[in-house]
């Protein structure tokens, strides 16, 4: 698998990731539940696809 495959691959996981936990919290909130585990979960991963899509540009735009 080539490097920008690969970033691709996990920048895809990562948003399916996210899209789960905030459904999590989505349950929990119509539950009546704490819901802070989950939402301190999705907090964390936000900054992960960021600095995936800025390898992934600096691959696709060399300077």
């Amino acid at each position: 698998m080539t490097k920008l495959a690969n970033l691709n691959f996990r920048i895809a996981r990562l948003r399916h990731q996210m899209k789960a936990a905030q459904s999590d919290i989505r349950l929990l909130t119509n539950a009546g539940l704490d819901c802070a585990n989950a939402s301190g979960r999705l907090r964390r991963m936000q900054a992960d696809p960021l600095a995936l899509i800025a390898e992934r540009e600096a691959l696709a735009c060399p300077v």
